[in-house]
C-alpha cells in the first residue's frame, strides 16, 4: 500500500471514530506492521480569533489498510502547535 492509500484509508477511519473535523495529517511512517498515521482534528473551534482545540491522534494500520488501533496524543491549542 502506498502512503496515499495509507493517509486516505487513516481519513475515512478517523471519521468512522469521531465526527471532529480532520485539520490534516501530522505524520506518517511506514513500520514492520503497516502504517502509523498522526492526524490532527478540531476538538473545539475558537469562540474569537483562531485559537482552536486541536488534537493529535495516532491510528496504526496493517499492511492492507485496515486499522488496528488508535489513540489521542495529545490535546493543544493551535497557537501551542509545534511547527
Amino acid at each position: 500500500m502506498s502512503l496515499q492509500q495509507a493517509m486516505g484509508k487513516a481519513r475515512a477511519a478517523l471519521q468512522d471514530i469521531t465526527p471532529l473535523p480532520i485539520e490534516g495529517i501530522a505524520s506518517s511512517e511506514r513500520d514492520s506492521e503497516g502504517w502509523r498515521i498522526v492526524a490532527e482534528v478540531i476538538e473545539a473551534p475558537a469562540r474569537m480569533g483562531d485559537n482552536d482545540l486541536l488534537a493529535a491522534y495516532e491510528l496504526a494500520l496493517d499492511a492492507s489498510g485496515e486499522l488496528t488501533g488508535f489513540r489521542r496524543l495529545r490535546r493543544y491549542h493551535r497557537e501551542d502547535r509545534e511547527e
